[in-house]
């Protein structure tokens, strides 16, 4: 059982805790490896201009994965996820240090902390375990064998967090995207790390005074 939500700190893992797309490098370099390469090659093809719409990406990311991992044995694929990311959290210059640094802080503090994120489950369990966070909450993406069955992206992330117990208000949310403005809007305080003057100016519209930027680098 979560924590309740005014003891909660949220944060994002793509662009937070770690430097790139961590699913995404998944797929780049084994969901799509060897014979498979040619394939990804015709899709970025097919559907860039699908990904160049913000609202239709999630669509995308869906077709892409369930091509990428069609005929995949699910125990091995599961098994994979997590090698993964145990080895991507110690790749050199992967993890974004000054995020794990207010991680531990807010855990010193006594707040619970939970990881929200659009990655897949194994994965970003694997990777929060191999970089020392193993006691911090995930909520994330599900994949059933090939599917995706739960892509959690966008207002998706609230609802899943209202399916764990957790619901606005919490008291922080740390995210480097604008599709994590639900996320933030939940907040009594917003962080937008590592924005950029555009992004921050769009996010303080709608987020007024309980926003705030950051710039944290990997490292």
């Amino acid at each position: 059982m979560m924590a309740p939500s005014d003891d909660t700190v949220i944060f994002d893992l793509d662009g937070v805790l770690l430097r790139g797309d961590a699913f995404g490098l998944f797929m780049r370099r084994v969901g799509f490896a060897g014979a498979r390469l040619p394939l990804a090659v015709v899709l970025l093809l097919l559907l860039a201009p699908v990904v160049a719409v913000p609202s239709l990406r999630p669509r995308a990311a869906r077709w892409m994965s369930r091509i990428g991992l069609a005929g995949r044995d699910a125990d091995r694929l599961q098994a994979q996820l997590g090698r993964f990311g145990a080895d991507l959290g110690t790749e050199p210059g992967r993890v974004i240090a000054p995020g794990v640094r207010m991680i531990r802080a807010h855990l010193a503090a006594g707040d619970r902390v939970i990881v929200v994120t659009a990655c897949e489950h194994t994965l970003a369990r694997a990777l929060l375990d191999a970089i020392g966070l193993a006691e911090v909450g995930l909520v994330a993406s599900h994949i059933r064998g090939p599917k995706l069955i739960v892509h959690n992206h966008g207002a998706t992330k609230v609802a899943q967090l209202a399916a764990a117990g957790v619901t606005p208000p919490w008291r922080v949310a740390y995210s480097d995207s604008l599709s994590d403005l639900p996320l933030l809007g939940g907040a009594e305080q917003a962080v937008l790390v590592n924005a950029t003057a555009r992004q921050a100016a769009r996010a303080r519209r709608l987020l007024g005074a309980r926003l705030r930027t950051v710039t944290w680098t990997a490292g």
